[in-house]
């Protein structure tokens, strides 16, 4: 039998904690508790991919969710580092909330997500006869895991300004945050309390329309429409984090590549065909009468 060996060390990194909205409460009920048990594996497997697309590390199941880590040991390397994670994360939880998986519950499980920087993690190394396994423990990986009980807008990431300000240099325009601001009923229900790392805390908003002429809004519905064509059309110019994702998505089990379908056929058929409608109907009612 193999001697069990332990490694330690020191590192930095962004850490992202996935936890699914209310999954306590669809345990508790008999008529959700086998979809539950299905969709854990199943985010199980999905979380795995999204984590090594973005090039980071798979710590573990949680239960009812997962820990990423994605060392990024020097401080240049954030920004890039942040915006990856931020990407994959919108992925995942688009995925999540058009396919299900592939699971038919109502309501839907819906995905939260923390994510911190952790600047003193402690990494730990375990070797026995079953292998090595990996854990990390530090503030902001605490941290992450109390974010991500929070619900918040799509797609549901409550973060530190570090990371917001961070990825903002790396024209991240997919996800856009505000700073949130604490209740005393908040700070005891999510942090027990604890004022640590909770004052420059940001969370994913959804974008406010901004006031426009019928003109505008059809030059750039026109707009989203042909980004979205050329983007089906010209898969080298494709995110490669995204592309790995979807790659992975397609070759995996069976329930991953009906997902991939059901999720490709809501973006060129539901999604893109909707906005080709009020396109239309918008270019109908911007031409001027005939005199």
């Amino acid at each position: 039998m193999k001697e069990t060996s332990f490694t330690f060390r020191r590192g930095r990194g962004v850490v992202w904690v996935c936890d699914i909205h209310n999954s306590s409460k669809f345990l508790n009920k008999n008529e959700s508790v086998e979809a539950m048990e299905e969709y854990f594996q199943r985010l199980h497997w999905l979380g795995r991919v999204a984590v090594n697309a973005a090039g980071g590390q798979f710590v573990k199941w949680t239960g009812d969710g997962f820990l990423g880590w994605f060392p990024t040991e020097l401080h240049r390397d954030l920004g890039p580092r942040a915006a990856s994670v931020i990407d994959i994360i919108w992925q995942l939880t688009l995925v999540n909330n058009v396919t299900g998986l592939g699971i038919e519950t109502k309501p839907k499980f819906r995905l939260k997500h923390g994510l911190t920087v952790e600047h003193d993690a402690y990494l730990t190394m375990v070797s026995d006869e079953n292998g090595q396994h990996f854990d990390l423990m530090g503030r902001a990986v605490v941290l992450a895991f109390r974010l991500a009980g929070m619900k918040v807008n799509f797609p549901s990431i409550v973060t530190q300004r570090e990371l917001v300000e961070a990825a903002l240099g790396e024209d991240n325009s997919r996800v856009r945050f505000k700073k949130i601001s604490l209740s005393t009923v908040e700070r005891q229900k999510y942090f027990k309390g604890d004022r640590w790392g909770t004052t420059n805390l940001y969370a994913s908003t959804e974008r406010k329309p901004r006031p426009r002429s019928m003109n505008s809004l059809l030059r750039s519905i026109q707009k989203t429409i042909a980004e979205a064509e050329k983007t089906q059309t010209t898969q080298d110019e494709t995110d490669p984090i995204i592309k790995r994702f979807m790659e992975d998505l397609l070759s995996g089990p069976a329930w991953t590549q009906e997902v991939f379908m059901n999720y490709i056929i809501f973006l060129r058929e539901d999604m893109l065909g909707t906005l080709k409608v009020v396109a239309r109907e918008l270019d109908c009612l911007t031409q001027k009468p005939a005199e």
